[in-house]
């Protein structure tokens, strides 16, 4: 047995070739669904603190991207900084995070049960410029808290 180990070039030359990797990112595939079907229903979200789900075509959806992504820009968010995310799993994830890769920024998930502490150590630990939460959560009103980390706080 030969241990010839792994040459990347080779494999992403294959991967390529075979059809796999195709160069293009996310925000690429999507934008080109958002056209072709603008008013196709993208994402249904339920939530207990809401009487009916939320629905959203990928138009809708893909202005909330916009909209977000602009958000960030102008708060000084851009290429390879990093975006700190503490949201429940809720459809805003998916707006922020694909926000985030629309302008290069990287996305750092927090689970919604860290407080203060775990907070304060994540945020600087991964250097964010941002710390996205909800206003309210669990009956927790999180700017206290923020306020506490000496975070800004914008609604």
């Amino acid at each position: 047995m030969t241990d010839r180990g792994f040459d990347p070039v080779a494999h992403a030359r294959a991967v390529r070739a075979g059809g796999f990797w195709l160069d293009k990112t996310f925000d690429e595939f999507l934008t080109a669904t958002i056209a072709a079907t603008p008013d196709k229903l993208a994402i249904i979200a339920d939530r207990a603190d809401h009487d009916q789900p939320r629905r959203l075509t990928y138009s809708e959806f893909g202005d909330f991207i916009a909209r977000a992504a602009a958000a960030l820009r102008n708060m000084g968010v851009g290429h390879g900084d990093v975006v700190a995310v503490q949201l429940p799993n809720w459809w805003e994830f998916a707006v922020i995070a694909l926000a985030c890769g629309r302008i290069g920024a990287v996305v750092n998930p927090l689970m919604p049960i860290f407080r203060e502490r775990e907070l304060g150590y994540m945020l600087d630990f991964a250097e964010a410029k941002v710390l996205v939460t909800p206003k309210c959560f669990a009956a927790l009103t999180t700017r206290r808290w923020r306020q506490g980390l000496g975070l800004a706080c914008r609604s």
